[in-house]
């Protein structure tokens, strides 16, 4: 009689099936990643294993491989957002059109990709060639991009950014309206922002903090100068990198 033990054991892993979008992909600007998830589809990363062939003995002649690091292709789309007077709203879509027209070191910039929720994922970092086409083909159409990023010498495995103590970590600060002036608000997205205690913006006590979950708070901005200043939160476990953002006055 057959043993049946291993398939009446087997069933589905509980938990949450994972999202494609529950990945993250961030472009340095300003010597800052920023996180630009939010504004693009179909993220793929592709390996292409580069590999040295070797021969010895114990392989009784025999081919043989071993890989030494991989290339990488990282393609997605952007649908366009314009603000009220028609410019492009994605400041960042602008810099990185401007890059992919570029030539030479010009058209090369630095780039990360990891998953958003588990730390344990290998996430990469390196620096890529950006090439970007024209989707849209008709007057109806979304106005939309397609992006290819191809790597330029060595991809790193890094630490997963979202690793760490559980201290906050900001991804993105963003103003309502923007850049936020005194009394008004700006979204900080990240993650560990459920429990925040304090926060500042320029050195300067935020007038309040509403926290949304575990990745969203809402700060209202406190009097100040209009200018670039350090966001920071903090909360039981440790304080967050300052993260910049230009406020109004």
């Amino acid at each position: 009689m057959s043993d049946t033990s291993i398939f009446d054991a087997t069933v589905p892993t509980d938990g949450t099936l994972a999202n494609a979008h529950e990945r993250i992909l961030r472009m340095k600007r300003a010597g800052v990643f920023e996180n630009i998830t939010g504004d693009i589809n179909n993220l793929k990363p592709v390996p292409s294993g580069i590999t040295q062939a070797r021969e010895n003995y114990g392989q009784k002649g025999r081919t043989a491989s071993r890989k030494q690091g991989d290339n990488w292709v990282v393609t997605f789309d952007v649908e366009v957002v314009r603000d009220s007077t028609g410019e492009i709203a994605q400041d960042w879509l602008i810099a990185l059109l401007g890059i992919a027209n570029a030539n030479g070191v010009a058209n090369l910039n630095d780039f990360q990709w990891f998953d958003a929720l588990s730390p344990s994922v290998p996430a990469h970092q390196g620096s890529f060639s950006v090439h970007a086409e024209d989707t849209s083909v008709g007057f109806a159409d979304k106005a939309s991009y397609s992006f290819t990023l191809t790597s330029d010498g060595v991809v790193d495995d890094i630490t997963s950014p979202i690793a760490g103590t559980g201290a906050p970590i900001i991804e993105s600060v963003v103003g309502s309206p923007n850049p936020a002036a005194t009394g008004k608000n700006v979204v900080v997205r990240g993650y560990n922002l459920g429990a925040i205690t304090a926060a500042t913006i320029g050195g300067t006590a935020a007038t309040s903090i509403t926290p949304i979950d575990g990745r969203t708070v809402v700060l209202e901005v406190p009097v100040g100068a209009a200018g670039t200043a350090q966001v920071l939160l903090t909360n039981a476990l440790g304080v967050s990198a300052g993260f910049p953002y230009v406020r109004g006055a």
